[in-house]
């Protein structure tokens, strides 16, 4: 029997109206993309008490364990990123990304901008008056490199893509509260410090952008 012509209608604008939509993209701070409207199988809570129990004994371990020297890694970045990476980084086979890096160094503030929720300072390693690498101050830290360092840790591991970039966020989260929140943002410039983190580069020139897990204030 044929449908009622207002049934009909009914029916065609309501696939029309279907037709026309489409999914977003949300990007979240750490550079995380995640559907609008989908729900993580691992609430926020549930990851930062997994990182918790995993801090020490794998996260610190490893960055302890693997850390390399920045003064190494520069010129080796330069010369070949590719070799410097299959050496001396991490990056998940078969992703073609970015290479990650886990380095350690001590240095001089030489600049800070303390004035953004995503401060930085800019040390220097070298002793010539310019900056080697930027290291975020937070409380915004950007982008994944310390989840992404962590060769322990799998996609394939989390339920979707929202819990994945948890996992980064809480990472964050854990190292700024650790590494961070007590350093005193004044007068920056001239004090010297040493540093354990990650920077995520794809090709040799790029901002050496480094997530601490710890920093410490040397005395002079």
């Amino acid at each position: 029997m044929p449908l009622p012509f207002r049934l009909t209608l009914a029916l065609a604008l309501t696939l029309t109206s279907l037709a026309g939509c489409k999914l977003v993209k949300n990007v979240d701070e750490a550079g995380e993309g995640s559907a609008a409207g989908g729900s993580s199988t691992a609430p926020a809570n549930d990851m930062d008490a997994q990182v918790a129990a995993m801090w020490d004994d794998q996260v610190m371990a490893h960055f302890n364990d693997a850390a390399t020297d920045l003064a190494t890694l520069l010129p080796a970045i330069e010369s070949d990123i590719e070799a410097a990476g299959e050496e001396y980084a991490y990056r998940p086979a078969g992703s073609g990304g970015a290479w990650n890096f886990t380095t350690q160094f001590t240095g001089t503030i030489v600049a800070a901008d303390t004035e953004t929720r995503a401060a930085t300072a800019d040390v220097d390693i070298d002793g010539d008056g310019a900056g080697d690498a930027t290291v975020q101050l937070g409380p915004v830290l950007r982008g994944t490199a310390l989840r992404d360092a962590l060769p322990f840790i799998d996609f394939t591991s989390f339920g979707d893509q929202i819990a994945f970039a948890q996992l980064s966020r809480s990472l964050n989260t854990r190292a700024y509260d650790g590494a961070l929140a007590p350093l005193d943002r004044d007068d920056l410039e001239g004090r010297q410090v040493r540093v354990t983190g990650a920077f995520a580069l794809s090709q040799a020139g790029g901002e050496i952008l480094v997530t601490p897990v710890a920093l410490e204030e040397i005395a002079p």
